[in-house]
C-alpha cells in the first residue's frame, strides 16, 4: 500500500500544479488576476484528483485496481471526499480542504480518526494559502503536525494568484497520513 500512497501523493501534487497553471493562464488571457488554485472549489479539486488517479490506474495501483467513489458515507460523521475500495477489503480514504482554518482541518482529522478499521488507510490533504515568509512556520501546518494522529508525508508549495491579500501568496499542498 505504501507504493500506492506515494503514487497518489505525486498525482495530487501534479493536479494542484496543473490546475494552478491552467487557472493562471485563464487569468492572463482575461486579465482576471484572481484566478489561481484557490479559485477551484474543494470538491472540484477532490474530484479532479480522483479522475486523474483513475485515468491510468495501472500507473498508480498496478494490477490491483480499486473502485473509485466520491462523497461516500462511511458512517463517520459525513461523506468522505475521495475513497478507493479494493477487492481485498482495503480502502484508501482521503479528505480534502482548500484554504481553510486550522479548526476545519482538525474537524477532518477527527472524522478520519473515527474510521477504526485496520484495512483503511486515511489521508488528509490541505491546499493552504501561505505568505512566502510563513512557508516554514504556518500555524495551520504546525497544528496538524503537532496532532499525534498525523504523520506528514509531503509539503510542496508554489506561487499562485488570489485577491484576498495584497501580498504574494503561495499554495502549500500538505498531505498527512492519519492514525
Amino acid at each position: 500500500m505504501d507504493k500506492y500512497i506515494k503514487n497518489i501523493i505525486e498525482k495530487i501534487i501534479a493536479v494542484a500544479k496543473k490546475e494552478n497553471k491552467q487557472l493562471l493562464q485563464i487569468a492572463n488571457n482575461d486579465l482576471n488576476t484572481e484566478l489561481g488554485i484557490f479559485h477551484m472549489p474543494e470538491l472540484a479539486f477532490a474530484y479532479e484528483c480522483g479522475k486523474q488517479i483513475m485515468q491510468n490506474p495501472n500507473d498508480i495501483f498496478g494490477e490491483n485496481i480499486p473502485q473509485w467513489s466520491r462523497e461516500l458515507d462511511l458512517g463517520n460523521g459525513g461523506p468522505s471526499d475521495l475513497v478507493f475500495v479494493f477487492n481485498n477489503g482495503y480502502k484508501i480514504v482521503i479528505e480534502f480542504k482548500m484554504r481553510d482554518t486550522a479548526d476545519a482541518y482538525i474537524n477532518d482529522l477527527d472524522k478520519l480518526s473515527e474510521l477504526i478499521d485496520t484495512k483503511i488507510i486515511k489521508l488528509f490533504c490541505a491546499v493552504i494559502d501561505v505568505f512566502p515568509k510563513d512557508l516554514e512556520n504556518d500555524g495551520r501546518v504546525k497544528k496538524i503536525n503537532d496532532d499525534k494522529r498525523t504523520a506528514n508525508l509531503e509539503l510542496v508549495s508554489f506561487k499562485t494568484n488570489q485577491t484576498w491579500y495584497k501580498s504574494e501568496v503561495h499554495a502549500l499542498v500538505g498531505i498527512w497520513k492519519v492514525k
